[in-house]
This record gives structure tokens, sequence and C-alpha cells, in this order.
């Protein structure tokens, strides 16, 4: 990561601080009165989320996942004496098996899905990084992915409070890998999810779909928090089958 990039990602982070987390933290302090707190945290980056909810919730337990292998790293170390924190080494999708993770020279948009070169957004990005759009990905390799209706199944005595699932253009198939029963009541209370309105990768405009597949598996839209920067927000759903 050369410094421009660390200056422009510093910018973001300080930028989050001041303008996002403030309106998501009301949000989930409202919301979530209660003692034990689970957290699902799919594209778990640097652990900003684990953070986040660690501040307004110190005992708060987590399921992490992140499939670049030098953040998994990083979270490893920065979390190995929190024994309330399981860190997974995988990427999750509506498939078990291998997929191609395209690494970002902004690890934070790091994704599955392919970029669309042709996307203003993404030759503004890249200007701002002072790299050409094709530079943007650094690497390329397959990781393991798993649905997560099977990650569930795998852990029937889990309940969790929050859903949390960032991952850069892959929400869909997050959620295809998760509703595969109608008429399955699942253990999780809110899902939230990271929503842009730009065209940076070839699968964008998938916001009908999304909540499409969230209301007819009794998910009902509750609150949308905007970013501090760009066109994007985080979109809230709440369990009402629960």
């Amino acid at each position: 990561m050369n410094i421009r990039t660390k200056i422009v990602q510093k910018l973001v982070h300080i930028n989050e601080g001041i303008f996002f987390y403030p309106k998501l933290k009301r949000f989930y302090i409202e919301n979530l009165k209660k003692e034990n707190v689970s957290i699902l945290d799919v594209g778990a980056n640097k652990g900003q989320s684990i953070d986040f909810f660690l501040k307004i919730i110190p005992n708060a337990k987590f399921d992490a996942f992140e499939p670049n292998k030098k953040l998994f790293v990083y979270l490893e170390n920065k979390y190995k004496v929190s024994n309330n924190i399981r860190l997974h080494n995988f990427g999750v999708s509506n498939i078990k098996g291998e997929l191609v993770f395209h690494e970002n020279i902004l690890d934070e948009t790091s994704t599955f899905e392919e970029l669309n070169l042709n996307s203003k957004f993404l030759a503004k990005k890249a200007k701002i990084l002072g790299v050409s759009k094709e530079n943007i990905i650094v690497d390329r390799y397959k990781v393991a992915v798993i649905r997560l209706i099977d990650f569930l199944k795998e852990n029937p005595n889990k309940s969790y409070d929050v859903l949390k699932i960032d991952v850069e253009g892959h929400e869909l198939q997050c959620l295809q890998g998760l509703f595969t029963n109608d008429e399955t009541v699942l253990p999780i209370r809110f899902i939230q999810l990271e929503s842009h309105n730009d065209d940076m990768y070839l699968s964008n405009n998938q916001h009908e779909d999304i909540e499409t597949i969230l209301n007819k598996n009794g998910f009902e839209k509750i609150a949308k928090i905007k970013h501090g920067f760009g066109d994007f927000a985080e979109i809230i759903f709440e369990n009402k089958r629960k």
C-alpha cells in the first residue's frame, strides 16, 4: 500500500468516526437493550465493526469472517487474547467451495465481484488513490467460501442479534446462501447491509433483489444510515418472524 492510499484510508476512517458511527451507535443502543449480545460479522476487514460493538457492548460475542489472507493474520494477532471472538478465514457466498478473491489496493473494498472498468466512479476512485483503474486490484487468489445456512446448521444452539454483511457487491449471494427455505425462522434479529448506488462492479443494481429476498423471508427495512462520504449507506432489516 503506497503512502497516498494510506492517507486516503486514514481520512476515510476519520470521516466515518465523525459522521457515520455516532448514528449507528444511537440505533444499536436503542435496539440492543440486553446483556448477552452475539454478532455475526461477514467481511470483518480490520475489525472495525468488532471494535464498534465492543465499545457499546463490552461483553459481546462474535463470529467473524474474513477471506483476505493478510487481514486474517492481522485479526488473529489483534484479538489473540479475546475469548469472545471466533475468527473464520472463509468467504461467504451462495455456494460451498472456492471463489476468486480480488484484493483491492484499498483493502476495505476487496471483493469476489469483477470490477466494471467502464465505471466513472471507478475511474474517480483510481485517480484519488493515484493508480490506474486496472491496477486497483493488487492480487487475485482462490479462497474457500461457505453458505451461512450451513454455518447456522453446524451451530444449532446459537442465535445472533446482528448479522453484518459488508462484502462489496456480493451481498445478494450471501443472502442466497442464507435463505434456502422460505419456512425457516432464522436465529437472527437484525441484518445490516452496506448498500452502494455506484456502478463500480459488474453486478451492481441488485438493491431490488436484495430487498425482495429479505422481505420474502420476514425481514423488514427499519433504518437507513448514510455514510459520511460517497453514495452509500447501511440498511438495517429486522426479523419480524422471530
